[in-house]
């Protein structure tokens, strides 16, 4: 068993923020299904915690890697959306959980600044460098259950300046040098930024929202959605990596923006019928999705095969 946490990959957090974002999706419609979505992403956050509290210099040493150290991002993400379910129970552990994530991952934006962005090297630029940067966004995605929809718009305008600065850095590094085999199902990620700047506008702006920045978010979102979902679809029958879990919170994520989005453009007239066609699709699109990387980490973790910490390629 141990040998197995050893083995845990840092980018299962993914699945992790994948399963909590699903379980505040369905809130509203299942209260079984949350419980199921959020008790698993427990689960796998147990999971993450020992690997870091019984192998600190494995875990380390894969931070030293810019696309996992990346990829990390979605550890603290997954603590703050998992802090909205578990405020469900205590308010309180909610909030504290919310916190924690939103402080390990300003942690993150200064050591990945320091480990990498001053030690500029275009092949080390992945799109998991959103996550770090844009991923800070969750909090506003979540903050509003806690009253902090004032730190949420902050952090919308940061989040959406760093959107369009990353995404011409990673869009020339994809276009002149070749992403690595192992972490190219993370291309998928293009599909998460947007979309979460969407939804912590539409959570921190409650009432001073433009329709019209709600319409052209949603729109950029789904550009982004579409090329996203053609890469997962392209590689996830393929050979399994541990960045498969790139297939999973941004497919959950654009469907919870659809949502907000359709009920935002209805109240104003515009839009909203067509959104609202595309939401419950969406949904079953990254629930699917969300399954399958699941099954295929599951085989991973509890077979033979293991994970090599500094490059992530399966041997």
């Amino acid at each position: 068993m141990r040998e197995k946490i050893r083995h845990v990959p840092i980018p299962l957090s993914g699945v992790m923020l994948g399963f909590a974002a699903l379980g505040n999706y369905l809130k509203s419609s299942s209260a079984a299904l949350w419980g199921l979505m959020e008790c698993t992403a427990l689960f796998l956050l147990v999971l993450l915690l020992l690997k870091f509290l019984l192998f600190p210099r494995e875990s380390a040493e894969d931070m030293g890697n810019a696309a996992v150290a990346g990829a990390s991002g979605t550890f603290s993400m997954g603590l703050m959306f998992l802090g909205v379910g578990v405020a469900s129970v205590n308010r309180y552990a909610g909030a504290a959980l919310w916190g924690i994530g939103l402080l390990l991952h300003i942690l993150l934006i200064l050591y990945f600044t320091g480990r990498f962005v001053l030690r500029f090297r275009l092949e080390r630029v992945y799109t998991t460098w959103f996550l770090v940067y844009v991923g800070i966004t969750a909090a506003a995605a979540t903050g509003s259950v806690f009253g902090m929809q004032r730190i949420g718009r902050v952090l919308v305008y940061w989040g959406l300046a760093c959107t369009a600065v990353l995404m011409v850095l990673i869009t020339v590094r994809y276009a002149r040098i070749p992403v690595e085999k192992q972490y190219r199902p993370m291309t998928a990620i293009y599909a998460a930024p947007v979309s979460l700047c969407l939804v912590g506008y539409l959570q921190s702006f409650d009432g001073t929202r433009g329709q019209a920045t709600v319409l052209i978010l949603a729109f950029l979102a789904h550009v982004f959605y579409v090329f996203g979902l053609v890469q997962a679809l392209r590689l996830i029958r393929k050979q399994f990596y541990p960045s498969f879990s790139a297939f999973t919170f941004p497919f959950i994520n654009t469907a919870a923006a659809t949502r907000l989005s359709a009920a935002a453009a209805g109240q104003a007239g515009i839009g909203g019928k067509l959104l609202q066609l595309l939401v419950k699709p969406e949904c079953a699109v990254g629930m699917v999705l969300l399954l399958i990387v699941f099954c295929r980490y599951l085989h991973f973790m509890t077979g033979t095969t293991k994970v090599s910490c500094d490059t992530g390629i399966i041997t």
